[in-house]
């Protein structure tokens, strides 16, 4: 059984797992987008904002794109002009590093023949920015040529590097050259670092930023914990149901000790008898004791609960005084007769003595044994008996537990007989025991 789940585990979480990983490869896109309909802060920066400059920068915006105007002028060794999106103000920004590819589309034109731009993303870290300082934001920067993405091509995102400049300026304990994105205050498309005086113009039609919503290689990791915890689980599973079975297999085996104990004592008692009542030709006492025996060794515990159920036939005496024991005897037999005729071939039904008889239910709940006598009662009050008699029966019933002897069962199952007897004859009584609890430890 545990081979058939483990089989049955593994095809679906290989199944899970393919579904995962090509979703993964295939699909889970996630992607962040600005374009002229942003709502994000937008503005024109120049040379002038570094007093040395004379550069001016003019923010152009419509339905269709941002961009800016500038007019470069001479005076400063290294003029420009940019257009900048805030995603926040340090030292707040976006997480851009779950994003692999970025797609532009841009447009430029000015003096030069071959223009270019220059595409800033400024992350703010707390180990070298500072709020007040917007120099101190690591610059990452990525020059390009308009002309080749008119149409969206895709960059990678690892094509980015650190501003020679800015690394010259913040030098620190580890290496200032490798790309940051973690916290992204700012996007920006600048000229390019060395221009012709006059006029030029970006413009800027989209830029998408592309990526997986859970990176590859933490997805796969996500795979591989979740074979783990898979495995982790099955083997505790099997563990509980190893350690349950061998549990229930030792109860079994007292169960049987005890019952084997019970049904020798029983027999020492039933020695004399034979196995069947010579009168009805079904079990006596002895016989009962070898049938529930054998019935216990081959079912175990699959033969519990087990119902007993005492009949006595009420007045019996009166039959036997007034219409003789021929009488007496065909009541008997009439009787045996409609209870086999009523129950089940499997259950054992024994004449425990005189008017008195004992049927067994296996893997029947006391409750349901219950029924099974009430319905035995009516079929006897109605059925017809020989000389006109109007014949009832008291019934005792008792489910008798795994952990009990059998004479303690067939001793609460008499009792409730009994009890039935004295509450009026023609009843079933039920004898309700809840079943035995273990000892208590000793303190």
């Amino acid at each position: 059984m545990h081979a058939r789940v483990l089989r049955r585990l593994l095809i679906v979480l290989l199944a899970v797992t393919v579904v995962a990983l090509l979703w993964n490869e295939f699909g889970m896109e996630s992607s962040l987008v600005l374009d002229a309909r942003t709502t994000l802060a937008v503005e024109a920066l120049d040379d002038r904002a570094l007093d040395k400059g004379n550069s001016v920068a003019t923010l152009v915006r419509d339905d269709q794109q941002l961009g800016i105007d500038c007019m470069i002028a001479r005076g400063y060794q290294w003029p420009s002009c940019e257009m900048q999106v805030r995603f926040g103000e340090p030292p707040r920004g976006i997480d851009l590093s779950r994003y692999e590819t970025m797609r532009v589309w841009i447009t430029s034109t000015g003096p030069e023949m071959d223009q270019r731009v220059r595409v800033f993303l400024r992350n703010f870290n707390p180990a070298y920015s500072r709020v007040a300082d917007p120099g101190s934001l690591k610059v990452n920067e990525l020059f390009l040529a308009p002309s080749k993405y008119a149409t969206g091509d895709e960059i990678p995102l690892g094509r980015f590097s650190v501003a020679g400049w800015w690394v010259e300026e913040h030098p620190t304990g580890f290496d200032p050259s490798a790309p940051e994105f973690g916290n992204v205050s700012s996007f920006a498309v600048a000229t390019a670092s060395t221009l012709q005086p006059g006029l030029h113009r970006i413009r800027l039609q989209r830029v998408e930023f592309r990526g997986k919503l859970i990176p590859a290689s933490t997805f796969r990791l996500g795979v591989i914990a979740l074979w783990l915890l898979s495995v982790s689980a099955y083997l505790v599973i099997d563990a509980v149901m190893t350690r349950n079975q061998l549990r229930l297999s030792a109860a079994s085996q007292t169960s049987l000790q005890r019952l084997n104990e019970s049904l020798r004592m029983e027999t020492r008692h039933m020695a004399k008898f034979a196995r069947t009542d010579p009168l009805t030709g079904v079990l006596n006492r002895q016989g009962l004791a070898d049938e529930l025996l054998r019935l216990v060794r081959m079912g175990g515990d699959a033969v519990f609960p087990l119902t007993l159920v005492f009949i006595d036939i009420d007045h019996f005496k009166r039959i036997n005084d007034e219409h003789g024991h021929d009488v007496g005897d065909l009541v008997i037999k009439g009787l045996v007769d409609l209870v086999r005729s009523a129950v089940q071939r499997d259950d054992l039904f024994s004449r425990w003595g005189g008017e008195e008889f004992l049927l067994v239910f296996r893997t029947t709940p006391g409750q349901e044994g219950v029924g099974i006598a009430e319905r035995l009662r009516e079929r006897i009050s109605d059925a017809q008996w020989p000389e006109g008699l109007h014949l009832t029966c008291s019934f005792g019933v008792a489910e008798w537990h795994r952990e009990e002897d059998l004479t303690e069962g067939v001793k609460r199952a008499d009792e409730a007989m009994y009890r039935a007897k004295q509450n009026g004859r023609d009843r079933v009584e039920f004898e309700l025991d809840p079943e035995p609890q273990p000892p208590a430890a000793p303190d």
